[in-house]
């Protein structure tokens, strides 16, 4: 079945895409936060309920809050184990079958790539979509400190990569690494993954056509010294950033290109539509490792909106 997989979300189809589902699953934040509240308030006519997701800073425990989509809450529950509740809310609730849309503006992603995979693989929805929504521009820092090259304040801190990401849990093997990375604005998180995994081949993506013109060259700046010493400019992919169907081609590509004589390692550190496609193919494709070092991010880390896209994603449910 061929159909259309990306659209902008505005005026003239925001009342047809709010009857297209059943379910909206977002993350918590502030309701100050515009870039949270935007793709909700866009569905002007949603009637369904609406999943709030929340975990901790190493995505061992699950919060969720249930509202109808007024806003009242229906249910609300903390401190429940990510492994296994997630899949046991999912089933009670009844997620089978139904058409679900996954806001991941602000969803903590170790917690999405879950999600992802339980739907695609074990829930099974009858339609499945996601949204996102485009900032201008992220924060940067006020004031600049001696020794440090970063320019964003995205992060309060950096759990690491040491732990293993909930779902996709895989003894590493003794065969050589090819590790496939997303780059994005901070110049520590590939440069540490790197130096931890020690792959023998670096290919980074950056997202292009970014957002805004001139973000791809700002995360190959942040990203300099990684590249360096990796000896890898001339790996460098692009992919545009707000689509995650464009990451999963260009994984699947690298994938059959180099799978018979690598271990192939995904650290999806871009933007969220390209950890979506990442989590796509990781769910597809169980021999892959997904490496994340689980990022605790600023409260408002953005600036405005852009726009907003759904992606149509139900081709992906198996």
């Amino acid at each position: 079945m061929n159909y259309q997989e990306k659209f902008e979300i505005d005026n003239s189809n925001s009342s047809y895409f709010s009857d297209q589902f059943d379910i909206l699953i977002t993350g918590f934040r502030e309701e100050s936060d515009e870039r949270h509240m935007y793709f909700r308030k866009s569905l002007s006519n949603f009637k369904g309920e609406i999943y709030s997701f929340d975990t901790c800073e190493n995505a061992d425990k699950l919060s969720y809050r249930i509202e109808d989509s007024g806003g009242m809450l229906i249910e609300s529950q903390d401190d429940k184990s990510l492994i296994p509740d997630l899949e046991k809310l999912l089933k009670n609730k009844k997620f089978y079958g139904t058409r679900i849309c996954i806001d991941i503006t602000t969803i903590k992603q170790g917690l999405l790539f879950l999600l992802v995979k339980l739907l695609t693989k074990d829930i099974k929805p009858s339609l499945l979509f996601a949204g996102y929504t485009e900032p201008t521009e992220y924060k940067k820092r006020k004031l600049s400190v001696i020794g440090e090259t970063e320019e964003y304040d995205l992060y309060d801190k950096i759990i690491g990569s040491s732990k293993s990401v909930p779902g996709f849990i895989k003894h590493q093997s003794q065969n050589q690494i090819l590790l496939i990375a997303p780059m994005g604005f901070d110049s520590q998180r590939l440069q540490t993954i790197y130096e931890n995994l020690k792959p023998k081949k670096l290919i980074p993506v950056v997202g292009f056509p970014s957002f805004v013109p001139g973000w791809n060259l700002t995360a190959i700046k942040m990203n300099y010294m990684v590249l360096r010493s990796s000896t890898c400019f001339d790996m460098v992919e692009t992919c545009e950033a707000s689509s995650p169907f464009e990451m999963y081609n260009l994984i699947e590509a690298v994938y059959h290109r180099h799978v018979s004589n690598f271990d192939i390692y995904i650290a999806p550190l871009g933007t969220r539509p390209h950890c979506l496609g990442a989590a796509l193919f990781a769910s597809n494709n169980p021999s892959v490792y997904l490496v994340y070092d689980f990022p605790v991010e600023k409260k408002f880390r953005s600036e405005s909106v852009l726009k907003a896209n759904i992606y149509h994603l139900s081709k992906f449910i198996k």
